[in-house]
């Protein structure tokens, strides 16, 4: 079947826009998005240019989808963590988690990073809002800070304010890695991510483990939280084709 018939037939819209979003993946990692054309993106899908502008009408909005699909699908492991485990809805396992994914995802990193070698243009909106805040992690990290002091996992002894940004500029600084770490000194991820779980916990999470029926209803909360957040990016890719 050639380009144009394949774009031509509705049962295929699905997997042709699986295809683009997977090639401008590729292409994002390999050259940053300065230097991705959408011809070159077109041309590693085997469609037409065309057909890459019935899906989205700017290069931008083409990467802006595949940023907010990242971020789903961080989200998405972490909601299916805890549903494995209620455990995992904990502050410090959550943060934990978290960090893992993008270690594992290097658009995922560079998302939390705000790298703009890889980023380019996207890793700041117009208005110099960072990409990940422009995405809703920040309005996210508070929502859940909001249910760990509601259930309990928290110390109340600083404000929420002071937790959210705490949690943040440490998440951060574990993302971005230490600048005086020595030469062949640096730690494997699972040793870093452990690092940043214990250090969220002695920092912001109470004494006392909650009991098991306390820990399963903080955790149901912690899933409608993560829940709200990807049906908000949902909504927003929805309205984004729409335009």
């Amino acid at each position: 079947m050639t380009p144009d018939r394949l774009a031509a037939s509705p049962q295929n819209d699905d997997e042709r826009t699986e295809r683009i979003l997977a090639a401008a993946r590729e292409l994002l990692l390999a050259w940053g998005y300065k230097r991705v054309t959408v011809d070159e993106i077109a041309r590693r899908a085997r469609i037409g240019k065309g057909t890459v502008y019935l899906h989205w009408k700017t290069k931008q909005s083409l990467f802006t989808e595949l940023l907010r699909r990242e971020l789903d699908k961080v989200l998405g492991t972490v909601a299916a963590g805890i549903e494995r485990d209620p455990s995992a809805a904990l502050p410090s396992r959550l943060v934990r988690e978290v960090f893992l994914e993008q270690a594992r995802d290097p658009v995922a990193r560079a998302i939390h990073a705000g790298d703009s070698e890889v980023l380019g243009a996207l890793a700041t909106t117009a208005n110099g809002v960072p990409v990940i805040q422009e995405l809703g992690f920040h309005a996210l990290l508070a929502r859940l800070v909001d249910v760990w002091r509601a259930h309990g996992l928290m110390t109340v002894t600083a404000s929420a304010a002071e937790q959210i940004y705490t949690i943040d500029a440490v998440l951060t600084g574990f993302i971005m890695g230490g600048i005086a770490v020595p030469p062949g000194e640096d730690f494997p991820p699972a040793h870093r991510a452990n690092l940043l779980g214990h250090t969220i916990e002695a920092a912001l999470e109470i004494s006392a483990r909650p009991d098991g029926t306390a820990l399963r209803a903080a955790a149901q909360d912690v899933l409608v939280t993560l829940a709200a957040a990807r049906s908000e990016l949902a909504e927003t890719r929805s309205r984004s084709a729409l335009r």
